[in-house]
């Protein structure tokens, strides 16, 4: 948009307006472009540089003297509301759009050039219009790529982005982070005795109860194999993450076994993912050794020492 508009500059359809809101604005989208690349990675760093920008761009809709120069910031509003849209969840797209329909709104009655009111009526249909269809096919595809069809559980590649997270936020806080690395105990009886419909249904109502099970910041579930499950517990030391997988195991309809890692400082996702793996190997083996009375949940193991 900033090139845009330094262009527009050169080659004006109106040599006799004033340059200088369209060099004010293209500065400030300029800047405003340089930030996103500087500025560190928060929820709201790019969606507020956004709306300055609209804000901006609205500016210069109003300074417009042409019928032209006003359809063409019209555009650059409707690009930037579509930006919205794909890049921003709904909680931060919707405010978004409705200022950028409330910007072309304000700049259209504030300009003094002439033009049709169908074209406030044609930009507004097509910015409402576009920006909705943009997001509605963006969540679709965005929930395919990330979330497992089956049990609704996050897709390992998700999963792994949102504990590398996770991780970095218990470094810098000091705050407790738990995993448990769980899979369900012979689970291939299951498909085989009961088909893969039951087999199904199965990980779907282990995927409810883990997400109903909770005494806190609510559980980070992720399907990394077949029937194998990583659970995120933020804010769990070693002790809650037990009692967690306690009460889980006792509201299950099918046995599943565990094995819990406690992020220490130095860990890696990898070093944390490994021990939570190896505590899993421990509790399945210690099952074969020493199984539970029936109706009896295994004991969830905590990472060796």
């Amino acid at each position: 948009m900033a090139v845009s508009i330094f262009a527009a500059l050169r080659w004006s359809v109106n040599p006799h307006a004033s340059a200088l809101p369209w060099l004010v604005v293209g500065t400030l989208l300029a800047v405003l472009s340089g930030l996103t690349a500087v500025l560190p990675e928060r929820a709201w760093v790019r969606p507020v540089i956004l709306a300055l920008a609209i804000v901006g761009l609205g500016v210069l809709l109003a300074a417009c003297r042409t019928a032209e120069g006003l359809v063409s910031i019209s555009l650059a509003l409707i690009t930037a509301a579509q930006l919205a849209a794909f890049a921003f969840p709904a909680p931060q797209a919707v405010p978004l759009v409705g200022l950028a329909l409330a910007t072309i709104t304000a700049g259209m009655a504030a300009t003094s050039a002439e033009f049709h009111p169908m074209t406030w009526v044609a930009v507004m249909v097509m910015t409402a219009a576009s920006t909705s269809l943009l997001g509605y096919v963006t969540h679709r595809l965005r929930h395919h790529a990330t979330t497992d069809d089956l049990t609704g559980a996050l897709a390992r590649r998700t999963l792994l982005e949102r504990l590398a997270t996770l991780l970095v936020e218990s470094r810098r806080t000091g705050a407790a982070l738990a995993v448990v690395s769980a899979d369900v105990d012979d689970f291939k009886l299951i498909n085989d005795a009961q088909g893969h419909l039951a087999g199904d249904e199965v990980l779907g109502s282990l995927v409810s109860t883990w997400r109903s099970t909770r005494d806190g910041a609510a559980p980070v579930i992720g399907r990394v194999g077949g029937d194998e499950f990583i659970v995120v517990l933020p804010g769990y030391d070693e002790a809650r993450a037990a009692d967690w997988v306690a009460r889980a195991q006792s509201a299950s309809t099918a046995p599943w076994s565990a094995g819990i890692a406690v992020a220490d400082r130095s860990d890696s996702l990898s070093d944390l993912l490994h021990r939570a793996d190896v505590s899993l190997y421990e509790a399945k083996r210690s099952r074969a050794r020493d199984p539970e009375p029936e109706g009896r949940p295994a004991t969830p193991h905590a990472p060796p020492v």
